[in-house]
């Protein structure tokens, strides 16, 4: 997996893994719809059966089923009045967010 972020990301990344006491981030398809995949991302440890990449100190996994979905892409994180969030953008999907 080719996975980038820019320092924002990585920090709000590494905030919510030790809040949460989480060791890695999970990609995931959640569902298809008419665009096709819905993609998400959660909170998550390492099983067995993942493809696990580190990237700057953040381990990412992803089922090996579901890991040619994101062979490129990127995570953003943004925070507005409502919350914040991360959004996941697949150079073979497009960009989804959760």
């Amino acid at each position: 997996m080719k996975i980038s972020f820019d320092l924002k990301t990585k920090e709000a990344l590494e905030q919510k893994l030790t809040e949460f006491d989480k060791s890695a981030v999970r990609f995931m398809i959640k569902g298809f719809g008419w665009g096709g995949p819905t993609l998400g991302v959660v909170l998550d440890e390492q099983k067995s059966e993942d493809t696990v990449e580190t990237v700057d100190g953040i381990t990412f996994v992803v089922d090996k089923e579901e890991e040619f979905v994101f062979e490129d892409c990127k995570v953003l994180y943004t925070k507005t009045l409502f919350g914040d969030s991360f959004k996941v953008i697949s150079a073979s999907v497009g960009e989804s967010t959760c």
